[in-house]
């Protein structure tokens, strides 16, 4: 039986790593998994070296908080690649290359799915990403030529929450007793980002509450996050519902969102927003001097210009937040619902993950598969 190592350090790759996995196995059930992920891989049979909870960090101190856990997963990685035939990797790009560059020096055909956005860091790891990965499939519009361009094999499948993202029609209102404006408050999926970006969204509905009475909140809480970091909000009187995120985004008038991929999920259920995002300092004055590309937010990424307003670090406070709120509740958010309906046209069609199972399959059925004699399967 051929084995297939499969890393994805995030929630959001955990996620999308089991439906290719799920793709992969309906049309090749003899090939086995292995690997790095979270409940998601789990339910799909994957058996995990490490858990993804306990890796997923952004930022340098916040990796440097993590990095024994980190140090553990990357060895267990090292030695299962001793043992399998080929390698998928999604998105998690800091540990995820550095894995790549094991699998090359065994000979192992790599996929890379969700591809790392080493785009927004200019073309200094373009090379290293053409040398060490096999086959690529990328889910952003502009990601293909960028790739191809470094000699990266490269192909646009379409985004994979196009299959997940789905309009809930919800009595959620109701449920909250709300008859003014309703604001969604996103805060991120990783601890540390609750924790810087939850207090400011609570002050700018503050705010927004004494410039439009009758506007409320809600929080939408990631799993996996502890319940404990969302006290605040509900001292202050704010609902934190657990598993219900599309349902509080289908409902809201606006989302305070952090920069992610839930400003996609947002897009994709036409909910206005504000995207927000505060890292440490240390790991701002870095990126500041590396990122090369004009927007943070993924709506303006692939729109190629401003359709969802962006605040970042300093710009980010509860006043400005509040601001720019206010502008999109006063006129209802039409001119905004507008743009994303564009956006969303440019993510491509339903169907991304069977797309990338295929190519992965053609990586796997090509000369350089299986690696391991048939005896040692």
């Amino acid at each position: 039986m051929a084995k297939i190592f499969v890393s994805a350090g995030e929630s959001s790759g955990d996620l999308f790593a089991s439906l290719l996995v799920r793709h992969v196995l309906s049309l090749r059930p003899d090939l086995e998994f292995c690997g790095i992920g979270g409940k998601n891989l789990a339910r799909e049979g994957v058996k995990l070296l490490a858990r993804s909870e306990e890796l997923a960090v952004v930022g340098l101190w916040e990796v440097a908080r993590r990095l024994p856990a980190v140090l553990r997963a990357f060895g267990r990685a090292k030695e299962a690649l001793k043992d399998v035939d080929a390698v998928v990797l999604v998105d998690f790009p800091g540990f995820n290359l550095k894995l790549a560059g094991v699998a090359k020096r065994l000979g192992l055909p790599v996929f890379y799915y969700i591809a790392p956005q080493v785009w927004a860091w200019g073309a200094s790891r373009m090379g290293q990403i053409a040398e060490r990965v096999t086959k690529m499939a990328v889910v952003l519009p502009f990601e293909e030529p960028l790739f191809r361009k470094f000699g990266v094999d490269a192909t646009f499948v379409g985004h994979p929450l196009l299959d997940v993202v789905k309009f809930h029609k919800s009595n959620l209102r109701d449920e909250l007793g709300i008859e003014g404006s309703l604001v969604g408050l996103l805060p991120g999926s990783r601890t540390d980002e609750v924790r810087r970006h939850l207090p400011l969204f609570l002050e700018a509905l503050d705010i927004l509450r004494s410039k439009l009475p009758g506007t409320r909140g809600v929080v939408a809480a990631a799993e996996g996050v502890p319940k404990g970091t969302f006290r605040t909000a509900e001292g202050k009187g704010t609902p934190v519902l657990w598993g219900r995120t599309y349902e509080v985004i289908s409902s809201c008038d606006l989302v305070l969102v952090a920069s992610g991929t839930a400003t996609l999920e947002a897009t994709l259920l036409e909910t206005p927003m504000v995207v927000v995002y505060r890292t440490s300092w240390a790991s701002y004055s870095v990126a500041r001097r590396l990122v090369k590309v004009p927007h943070i937010a993924l709506p303006n990424l692939v729109a190629g210009r401003p359709v969802v307003p962006e605040l970042i670090q300093s710009s980010a406070s509860p006043e400005s937040i509040a601001e720019e709120a206010l502008k999109v509740l006063k006129d209802g958010g039409k001119r905004m619902r507008s743009e994303l309906r564009t956006v969303r046209e440019k993510l491509g069609e339903p169907g991304a993950s069977e797309r990338a199972a295929e190519h992965l399959l053609d990586m796997l059925d090509g000369p350089n598969f299986p690696r391991r004699p048939a005896g040692h399967l």
